[in-house]
């Protein structure tokens, strides 16, 4: 999935979690860590794997259900003790939303339909257990940029950032009155 697909996606299951607690709200701050929790695995693990070849992937270490658990029960440790499990939760939601959109459509049909040949390409989900699967374009960024077409998949992923868009239009756009506020004040701040 590419960056705008996981961030629609994290935002709109955002949406119904905080839908199911009316002590859930959309801050700027749970739509920020959400926001880079619904990138965080391919922020990690991208630039480790294809700009310094220390990862053998780019859906290892971060992507992996181990690492992900590990982080969550960390920063849930860390953010109970300033009291802000709203931002650790946020991060963790999107961080898990990132890696099981990462799962291929094809091969989680596939094993639905009992094809156990399509597990291959959920391995990264259990790395180090299991190396990563052989993708095909795993090697630099120009390459996965060459590789985008305008496919089906793709345009559903941008369909999914429209209805995340206009969700978050419709919920009275949550978070962007705090930000414009202190961009504002900032703004003020330097130029007295």
């Amino acid at each position: 999935m590419w960056p705008w697909g996981h961030l629609a996606v994290a935002y709109l299951v955002y949406v119904g979690y905080a839908r199911s607690d009316p002590s859930r709200r959309q801050t700027a701050g749970t739509l920020t860590a959400l926001a880079v929790g619904s990138q965080f695995p391919d922020l990690i693990d991208k630039p480790l794997a294809w700009t310094l070849g220390v990862l053998p992937s780019g859906r290892s270490l971060a992507h992996s259900l181990f690492t992900l658990l590990l982080l969550a029960v960390v920063l849930h440790r860390v953010a109970a003790w300033y009291r802000r499990t709203d931002l650790s939760v946020a991060f963790t939601l999107g961080a898990f939303e990132h890696t099981l959109t990462d799962m291929s459509p094809t091969a989680v049909a596939g094993l639905l339909g009992g094809d156990l040949t399509q597990v291959q390409w959920l391995r990264f989900l259990v790395w180090p257990l299991r190396p990563p699967p052989p993708y095909a374009n795993d090697t630099s960024f120009v390459e996965q940029f060459a590789s985008l077409s305008v496919e089906p998949y793709v345009l559903f992923q941008f369909g999914l950032f429209g209805l995340a868009v206009a969700v978050w239009l419709v919920q009275g756009a949550p978070g962007l009155r705090s930000v414009t506020r202190r961009s504002k004040a900032l703004v003020a701040a330097v130029s007295d």
